[in-house]
């Protein structure tokens, strides 16, 4: 890693670091079918896209909702946090990918769409937030990662240009993005997103199924 001129490393959080997506799928589905309405997992896609406020504000407005945007994400929270802290798994890999990376002296940070409060809970909980500088997120820099501004930041933060930092994303609008913007980006695979995988491929500069794989790489 320090041979290919890598400073610092920008993770994504759910999907990357952490196999969460299903949890917040589950939970707009016991959301919405709790008010009669029949749960689409398009939306769910389309909805992964955003970070959370304007993810609530796409419920209100497709489902035409009884209730105000910050009303839909505290019920929503209030239903997916006990088992997002609790529950979530980390990706295969992860923190052997970590502990690897930290050895190496590469500085580390996550850039996720998701709450704060709720992001660092979850990372404490998995044990592995000491491996950050920081969490940084879309609420923060003030717009979702179809902007690079997110990732600019946080290299900036982290003291890093962008073409020695390398983000790792598991969604094709992020990997586009970074990409974009100069930066190294790394797509791992996700399931509820397979059918961006290949599209990932074409823009990364390196793609995994997990990162055990990208481990197994570096150290061999």
């Amino acid at each position: 890693m320090n041979a290919e001129n890598i400073k610092a490393i920008i993770f994504d959080m759910d999907g990357t670091l952490l196999d969460s997506l299903s949890v917040w799928a589950d939970s707009d589905r016991e959301f919405l079918n709790g008010l009669g309405l029949e749960y689409n997992s398009e939306c769910s896609l389309a909805m992964k896209k955003m970070h959370f406020d304007s993810a609530c504000e796409y419920l209100v407005r497709e489902y035409s909702l009884p209730f105000s945007a910050e009303e839909t994400g505290k019920k929503i929270l209030a239903i997916v946090e006990e088992h997002y802290i609790t529950a979530v798994p980390l990706k295969d890999g992860a923190e052997e990918f970590l502990e690897y990376a930290k050895k190496c002296g590469v500085k580390m940070c996550v850039a996720t769409s998701n709450k704060k409060s709720l992001a660092e809970a979850a990372l404490r909980s998995r044990g592995i937030m000491k491996y950050f500088e920081f969490v940084l997120t879309s609420d923060e820099v003030g717009c979702g990662k179809e902007s690079p501004e997110i990732f600019l930041k946080a290299s900036e933060m982290l003291g890093a240009k962008p073409s020695e930092t390398i983000v790792f994303e598991d969604s094709i609008h992020a990997v586009m993005s970074a990409k974009e913007a100069g930066f190294r980006v790394a797509g791992i695979y996700e399931k509820l997103c397979e059918g961006e995988f290949e599209e990932i491929k074409k823009f990364a500069d390196m793609t995994a199924m997990s990162f055990a794989e990208i481990l197994k790489e570096y150290t061999e």
